[in-house]
């Protein structure tokens, strides 16, 4: 039945759809568990891509579409429901910023990138747009254009928004040597600043998107004085300033948002994933002069704000406020990179542990005093606690980074057993228990 699965997958469904790094047919979901069609549970280090940040399949988002199912399913935008209305309150009410802001929603979290960048053209009356290398925000047409992830000859192929400028973003486990974190940033935003001292640069500038913490790119963390310094540049010439919080949202980084960290107010802020707790729903907040500035229907998605996928967003916030997952993430995430650290200290191929609360990333190299990135080894070092039961995956730009974004329910104890589960299947690589032909079985990040 599996082979007959994988088979009709493959018949069927573009392979420029996703990656697929397992053999493994999803039957349920529940807390941080995986249980698969032949009833083998896994520990859950990937929340399906930081989607569940509530716990995986939450009782109490489920128990609220279910009072809700039989109301409505959706209708769309030329009529009012107020379940939308409500959860563009709430979302004013917990975003960062103390100015008049409005929402606009859609389905995914590229669609709402690509809302952002066409209202800040469309206010600013400007065409350049700035972003940075080994960035990720989507695969829209604008949000594809601004992906550093992408190689150029994808975007060009694409025809993808042409006047997108890439600046580099702190990577500080690979800075120049002699060289501090913060001190490196000012570097760069030395480098940002003499860009736009070019006229015809920093007069055109319409926006820059950014990540505060850089997730696809391998859970790069900035100085703060980086991000802050962004802000100071956005102000000096006028350009909006948009904080794509899709990944770091809604706890995941030990604070609501993950600007909090840098305490500065972005002029948008994006949210996508977590937001509706497994049901599809993006989100742009902003500065109300922003996302009023174009006519109606710019923004117009037919299912979009989904009704049914506003109750579960609601739920979903809900329950990460009263519980205070964010403050949980922060917990946990000081004791799984504590754990991660005792890795890294005993094993020759981790090279780093880096993250805020529970948005981690490992990465893994031939050795530790080359750092070279080595993606065969990551991959390996998956397939094995795949085996054992552990779901993660490899990111970042060598592809070589361990992603690990468990639920923010996380119990200690599995974080205990996941890690002793990673621990194995390190050791195994390292003393070549895993052979090359496991590398074929998987469609990984490159």
């Amino acid at each position: 039945m599996e082979n007959s699965i994988f088979d009709r997958y493959w018949k069927s469904i573009s392979r420029a759809s996703s990656y697929k790094y397992f053999p493994l047919i999803v039957k349920k979901i529940e807390g941080s568990r995986i249980v698969d069609v032949n009833g083998k549970e896994y520990i859950d280090f990937l929340s399906s891509a930081a989607l569940y940040n509530a716990g995986l399949n939450n009782d109490e988002v489920v128990t609220s579409l279910l009072e809700e199912l039989k109301n409505m399913l959706h209708y769309t935008q030329y009529l009012y429901h107020e379940k939308s209305i409500k959860l563009a309150e709430i979302l004013k009410e917990i975003t960062p910023g103390t100015f008049e802001k409005k929402v606009a929603f859609e389905l995914s979290g590229g669609a709402a990138v690509d809302i952002a960048l066409r209202s800040s053209l469309y206010f600013s009356g400007k065409k350049l747009l700035g972003s940075f290398e080994n960035s990720y925000h989507g695969t829209t047409y604008l949000s594809i254009s601004v992906s550093g992830s992408f190689r150029p000859e994808i975007r060009e192929k694409l025809n993808a928004y042409p006047y997108v400028y890439f600046f580099k973003y702190p990577d500080t486990f690979r800075r120049p040597r002699g060289i501090e974190p913060e001190e490196y940033g000012e570097i760069l935003l030395g480098e940002i600043e003499r860009t736009l001292q070019v006229d015809a640069y920093g007069k055109g500038f319409a926006a820059i998107i950014f990540e505060p913490i850089q997730g696809d790119g391998g859970v790069l963390v900035p100085p703060k004085s980086f991000i802050v310094g962004l802000r100071k540049i956005a102000d000096e010439y006028g350009i909006v300033l948009i904080d794509d919080e899709i990944q770091t949202g809604f706890g995941r980084t030990g604070k609501m948002f993950a600007i909090e960290h840098f305490g500065i107010e972005p002029d948008i802020i994006v949210l996508g994933k977590s937001l509706g707790s497994g049901m599809p729903i993006s989100a742009v907040i902003g500065r109300r002069e922003i996302l009023d500035s174009p006519e109606p229907m710019t923004y117009m998605s037919t299912y979009s704000p989904h009704y049914l996928s506003c109750i579960a967003a609601m739920a979903g916030i809900e329950y990460i406020i009263k519980n205070r997952l964010h403050d949980r993430a922060e917990l946990m995430g000081e004791y799984l990179m504590k754990r991660l650290n005792e890795l890294k200290d005993g094993h020759e191929i981790v090279g780093d542990v880096r993250g805020k609360g529970l948005m981690i990333g490992v990465e893994i190299v031939d050795d530790k005093d080359s750092l070279k990135p080595s993606s065969k080894k990551a991959q390996k070092i998956i397939w094995r606690a795949y085996e054992n039961g552990l779901i993660m995956m490899t990111f970042g730009k060598y592809g070589n980074v361990l992603r690990i974004a468990p639920p923010l329910t996380i119990e200690r104890e599995e974080i205990d057993k996941a890690v002793e589960i990673m621990e194995k299947a390190i050791s195994d690589v390292e003393k070549g228990k895993v052979g090359d032909e496991v590398l074929s079985k998987m469609v990984a990040w490159q």
